[in-house]
């Protein structure tokens, strides 16, 4: 048992800060094409090589090797461990961390229902595809879904019926309990248990780091007597106000477009995507959250609010608007025609009004004032608040001050009077804050690694190839065991490839970058993903690494057993066996050289 700081909060820590703006703390940057390049602060140069790249949230230096997410690169530039980095990182964002006593079977439960969920996932796709999911497709084709939308997001079908995914999971030795879970099954009073989603068109929920946490049923009938969603519930993996539906697949655009269109459901993000605007995301059936604010602004300040203001959940969405100010964002409000939702307005006009919509969309200020100034003079004390409470939560005292002008030429209301009112908001929200702590305990410089020999040399380059031709997957792992690998610096890492691939799965880059947090293993991973093999020969490599792997460990076990025989000899004992195991040895290691090939 140890102490140590909860997965979910780790990954909230990684959420709320953009590496971009924490190495721009310690680094000058400048851009170049969608990179950022500066002198390395890891080792001398006069030209430089330290690029920061804002898209995947990693660092990486062509000139030492160092490379990382934000954790490794606080951990090597101010010689602290991970813990310390999360902390510091935690209290920069202003996060409060947990922390619990934990195994290694809490690190478990969460890659089981990882693996759950991915498993689901796919029964879902291919269900959908089948004649079963005829009708589904046909849905969703209908909505304006494209199969390349249908696969980026993970559409799918649950087929009606009280035993679908349970009988198909079974056949993967997948248990009932381990389905519920993750709120696949839900359990009956007589201990069995039944399919939670049934007849649904189903959406796969993603983390930043691209895994399945959870899923979104939408009933393929409406004359059925059901809600007309249905959701999974939270999970250890899944806390819905802390994901932003669609963000993985959008980010890209967001950070291409320098805003983000925050809409309600699945089916309006959907409905966007499919008609060309792709820099959506959606809220989980949620009010914003802090949580939303910082994911966000990893790859945008800029927010406009698209919801349908005729229903009561967009407009608490849009009153929850002031959490995103607080979060350092510039919010504006889409609001659409009366009688329209983002997927019924986007239909019926096409992608290019949608744009121009998002454009003329009126700054949340000036929203709330229009609402203010809609109601009679005696009705106003509440909106006022409401506008007072927005302008507190600016952290650009300028912007503030001129605002509250206007706020006062607008309303007919004294300056002074909002002033002294704006002031009683402040000093509450001073009362609130906490002070920074320093870092305590700071750990020795890390020391770089020696030269790795030929083994080490064999098992880096099979990672590679498996990165980026994950085809090798099976030879490699049908030929090498990781016993084999013995006590290799990189030996995690191959570990996790091998059960990625024993449960069907594929690396993603995202969650390689995130998963290992060790300065050492996160620069080489960084590494590898910047480099290029489209011209070699991956298969020969692969069975070059394997046997030179297979030859180095017979060579150990030769010179083990060459030592036997000597010291056999010298006691006058047979020696007889021992030749014989040599000669067997011998034989396979020739057998394995004649494997081996040059590059």
């Amino acid at each position: 048992m140890s102490i140590s700081i909860p997965q979910h909060k780790i990954d909230e820590v990684r959420s709320a800060t953009d590496v971009l703006e924490l190495v721009s703390g310690y680094v000058t940057l400048k851009k170049s094409g969608r990179n950022y390049f500066g002198l390395c602060p890891f080792h001398p140069e006069k030209t430089p090589s330290f690029s920061v790249n804002p898209d995947k949230q990693i660092f990486h230096c062509f000139g030492c090797g160092a490379g990382g997410n934000v954790f490794t690169f606080l951990m090597r530039h101010e010689g602290v461990g991970f813990p310390e980095a999360v902390k510091f990182l935690a209290q920069r964002a202003g996060i409060r961390l947990e922390f619990e006593e934990r195994d290694e079977t809490v690190n478990k439960e969460n890659e089981t229902l990882y693996y759950t969920n991915e498993f689901a996932a796919r029964f879902f796709q291919e269900t959908v595809l089948s004649p079963a999911g005829k009708d589904a497709l046909r849905y969703l084709n209908d909505r304006g879904f494209k199969m390349e939308d249908i696969q980026t997001f993970g559409l799918g079908y649950a087929p009606p019926g009280w035993d679908n995914l349970l009988n198909h999971a079974r056949k993967e030795s997948i248990g009932a309990e381990q389905l519920a879970r993750a709120g696949l099954l839900i359990k009956k009073d007589d201990g069995s248990y039944y399919d939670r989603f049934r007849d649904r068109v189903m959406f796969s929920i993603w983390n930043l780091s691209g895994r399945v946490v959870a899923f979104g049923g939408r009933k393929l009938r409406e004359e059925e007597d059901a809600p007309k969603y249905l959701n999974s519930p939270e999970t250890a993996v899944y806390e819905k106000g802390k994901l932003l539906y669609g963000l993985y697949q959008t980010r890209d655009e967001v950070r291409q477009h320098d805003r983000a269109i925050f809409v309600e459901g699945y089916t309006d993000l959907m409905s966007l995507v499919a008609r060309g605007v792709k820099n959506v995301v959606a809220t989980l059936g949620t009010a914003l959250t802090e949580d939303h604010a910082r994911l966000i602004r990893r790859y945008t300040k800029n927010v406009a609010l698209m919801y349908d203001s005729d229903t009561a959940g967009s407009a608490a969405t849009v009153r929850g608007a002031d959490i995103l100010l607080a979060g350092g964002l510039d919010v504006s409000v889409a609001g659409l025609p009366a009688g329209h939702d983002p997927d019924s307005f986007a239909r019926a006009v096409g992608a290019d009004a949608v744009r121009e919509h998002v454009a003329r969309a009126v700054n949340l200020f000036d929203f709330k004032l229009n609402q203010v100034l809609a109601q009679p003079p005696e009705k106003r004390t509440e909106g006022i608040r409401s506008l007072l409470d927005s302008l507190a939560k600016l952290t650009d005292t300028i912007k503030r001050s001129l605002l509250l002008q206007r706020v006062s030429e607008a309303l007919q209301i004294q300056e002074k009077i909002l002033w002294e009112e704006m002031e009683t908001i402040l000093r509450q929200k001073r009362i609130g804050q906490t002070r920074r702590s320093q870092l305590g305990e700071r750990l020795t410089d890390l020391s770089r690694v020696s030269k790795a020999n030929k083994k080490e040399a064999a098992v880096a380059d099979l990672l590679r190839i498996l990165i980026h031709d994950w085809s090798q997957a099976e030879f490699i792992f049908n030929g090498l065991d990781t016993d084999e690998v013995g006590d290799s610096r990189l030996i995690s890492i191959l570990v996790y490839l091998k059960n990625l691939f024993k449960s069907g799965g594929r690396p993603d880059e995202m969650d390689l970058i995130n998963r290992f947090n060790e300065v050492e293993i996160s620069a080489f991973i960084v590494k590898v993903l910047n480099e290029s093999w489209q011209e070699v020969d991956l298969p020969r490599w692969a069975g070059d690494c394997v046997a030179t792997i297979k030859i180095e460990n017979m060579q150990v076990k030769l010179n083990a057993i060459r030592e036997q025989i000597r010291e056999a000899q010298n006691r006058g004992q047979s020696v007889k066996e021992l030749l014989s195991l040599c000669k067997e040895l011998e034989e396979e290691r020739k057998k394995w050289q004649g494997v081996r090939r040059v590059k």
